[in-house]
C-alpha cells in the first residue's frame, strides 16, 4: 500500500533538480526518508523499497526486459545498483 506522505515527496522530488542533486547525494534509503523529514514529509527507508517493489511488479516485460540491460525507465526517480562485495 502506497505512502501518500512518500508519493507527495516523490511528486514534489520530480519538479525540482535542486531536491533532485540532494536525493543522488544520498547514501542510503534512510537517508532519503531523512531528506524527506527535513522537509516535512513522513516516510521510511522500508517505504521506498516498497514503493520500489510495487512500482516493478506493474512493469511490462518489455520494460523489465529494458531495466536488466540498464536502461533507464522514464518516471523512475532512481536506477538500480548491483554493488558487489
Amino acid at each position: 500500500m502506497a505512502n501518500p506522505q512518500l508519493e507527495s515527496f516523490l511528486a514534489m522530488a520530480k519538479g525540482e533538480p535542486a531536491l533532485l542533486r540532494q536525493l543522488s547525494a544520498c547514501p542510503n534509503l534512510d537517508a532519503i526518508a531523512a531528506l524527506g523529514a527535513s522537509l516535512g514529509f513522513s516516510f521510511t527507508g522500508v517505504d521506498l523499497v516498497r514503493h520500489q517493489a510495487e512500482a516493478t511488479l506493474r512493469l511490462s516485460e518489455e520494460e523489465l526486459a529494458a531495466a536488466a540491460a540498464g536502461v533507464e525507465l522514464e518516471g523512475h526517480l532512481w536506477l538500480m545498483t548491483i554493488v558487489w562485495g
